[in-house]
């Protein structure tokens, strides 16, 4: 009898020991749950107010796009409205079938424009600008654009779709407008370059130098289409960020072609 006793005594601790690992195991999984709910709630959170802010800047883009061109783009800008709202407006960019159809600023630098949208709105939208250094935007040899990667494709999100050399062939022209002139936008290669690339140069005098930039151009392209480039060409080099690697960049480069 004392053996048994002994017997249902251990099966009785036991089974408490069981029950008490189980208790913390089911409270160990409640904590999880919960945690795992807050991430998707607050993840949920994030990705609504990132959205909605997306939502919001586009329209205050659409609503200038009215401002600049009432029916939308015909290639006419009425450029004395855009100088109303913000002086340093310097030209209008359009790709078709993408939401492209934007103001271009230069400033006095290159960190204004990263956070500040044309309508002078502190956002990470930012607005499309030339490169502040430029002596005579759309003018000279090569002028180069810079504009942010938005996830939903606004701004230059939607340059990524010319890694494809099938829709480069489907769109393969912008088109610019500035107070001087239309011009379509021909494309001449896509590059994925680092942010300090020999291709982020501008303002050429020489004519050796400018062939060699078009020989860079060449040389570290991903492709090139039959658009030839030359030294009596102007060039316009879009760039955006990418994500390949750390401080990647794509870059489209396009001759400027007068409008008929």
């Amino acid at each position: 009898m004392a053996r048994a006793d002994r017997y249902r005594e251990t099966s009785d601790n036991n089974g408490g020991g069981r029950r008490r690992k189980g208790g913390i195991r089911r409270a160990a999984e409640n904590v999880i749950m919960i945690c795992l709910v807050l991430i998707v709630l607050v993840s949920g959170y994030k990705i609504y107010t990132i959205l909605h802010d997306y939502d919001e800047n586009q329209g205050i883009y659409d609503d200038i796009s009215v401002t600049a061109q009432e029916d939308g783009f015909t290639g006419d800008i009425d450029f004395d409205s855009l100088r109303q709202i913000n002086p340093d407006i310097v030209g209008w960019l359009y790709y078709e079938d993408t939401l492209i159809d934007y103001p271009i600023v230069q400033g006095e630098d290159n960190d204004k424009y990263l956070h500040t949208m044309f309508d002078g709105t502190y956002s990470g939208f930012g607005t499309l600008f030339v490169d502040a250094i430029t002596e005579d935007a759309f003018n000279q040899f090569n002028t180069i654009v810079y504009g942010h990667h938005m996830l939903n494709g606004s701004m230059f999100g939607d340059i990524k779709k010319l890694k494809d050399t099938d829709y480069c062939k489907a769109h393969p022209q912008f088109e610019l407008v500035t107070p001087e002139g239309r011009f379509h936008l021909r494309i001449c290669a896509f590059l994925n370059q680092p942010s300090d690339s020999a291709v982020y140069t501008t303002n050429f005098h020489d004519r050796d130098d400018m062939q060699a930039y078009i020989d860079l151009i060449i040389s570290h392209s991903l492709y090139i289409t039959t658009e030839e480039m030359s030294p009596d060409d102007r060039l316009l080099v879009l760039s955006t960020c990418a994500y390949e690697y750390q401080d990647a960049r794509y870059m489209v480069v396009a001759k400027m072609i007068p409008w008929d």
